[in-house]
C-alpha cells in the first residue's frame, strides 16, 4: 500500500512541475552569464541579450533586477498599461519570429472585452491599434540601460515562457522631454508596488 501512495505522490509532483512551466526567474549561473555581459561595452537591449546569450528576455531581466530593470507579473498588466498611456509619442517594437515591427506614436488607452480575454486598444485616428491577451503575460519589466545607441528606457511585455512579445520604449536616440522621464519613472515606480515576478 506505500507503494502505491509514493507512486502517486510522485506521480501529483511531477505534474505539478511540468504544469509549472519554464522559469522566468535566473538562477546563479545565468545571472552571472547575464552580468558578465552587462559589464562590458557596449550594452545591448535585453531582446538582443537575449538572442546572445540564449536565453529568455526574462531571465536577462530577472538577471539584472536593480537600477537597471524591475518586474511584476502579468497579473499587474491593467496598472502598468494604464500608466504608460501619459507617455507622449514612443516606440513600441513587436517581436516576431525574430522579426522587429515598429510603431511610432501615443499609448492608446484600452479596456478589458466584455466578451473575450482580450484587452482592446481604442486608438484616436491612425496608430497603434489592437486586442491584447493579458492572460498570456507572465512578466512585466521596466527596463533603463545605456546600450551603444543611448539611454533605453521602456517597458517589456513577455509571455509565459519568458519570451518577449512587445515593449514600450521612449524615442531612442533623442533626449526625452523631462515630462516623458517623469512619466517613465512614474511606470516604473508602479512596477515596483506591484508584486515582484522573481524574488
Amino acid at each position: 500500500m506505500r507503494h502505491y501512495a509514493l507512486a502517486a505522490t510522485l506521480f501529483f509532483a511531477s505534474q505539478a512541475s511540468a504544469s509549472d512551466g519554464p522559469s522566468l526567474c535566473a538562477n546563479t549561473e545565468q545571472s552571472a552569464s547575464v552580468r558578465a555581459l552587462y559589464a562590458t561595452a557596449p550594452v545591448p537591449p535585453t531582446f538582443m541579450a537575449a538572442t546572445r546569450l540564449g536565453m529568455s528576455e526574462a531571465i536577462v531581466a530577472s538577471a539584472l533586477a536593480g537600477k537597471e530593470t524591475v518586474g511584476t507579473s502579468g497579473a499587474g498588466f491593467t496598472e502598468v498599461w494604464a500608466s504608460l498611456e501619459g507617455w507622449g509619442s514612443v516606440t513600441v517594437a513587436i517581436i516576431k519570429g525574430g522579426q522587429v515591427f515598429e510603431v511610432h506614436g501615443p499609448v492608446p488607452a484600452g479596456a478589458p472585452s466584455t466578451k473575450s480575454q482580450s484587452f482592446n486598444l481604442q486608438p484616436e485616428g491612425v496608430g497603434l491599434g489592437g486586442h491584447l491577451r493579458p492572460d498570456k503575460i507572465g512578466a512585466i519589466y521596466a527596463i533603463d540601460i545605456v546600450s551603444a545607441q543611448g539611454p533605453v528606457r521602456g517597458v517589456t511585455f513577455l509571455d509565459a515562457a519568458g519570451e518577449g512579445i512587445f515593449g514600450v520604449y521612449l524615442p531612442e536616440g533623442a533626449e526625452p522631454s523631462p515630462e516623458q522621464l517623469k512619466r517613465f519613472e512614474q511606470t516604473r515606480a508602479v512596477i515596483s508596488s506591484l508584486a515582484r515576478v522573481c524574488n
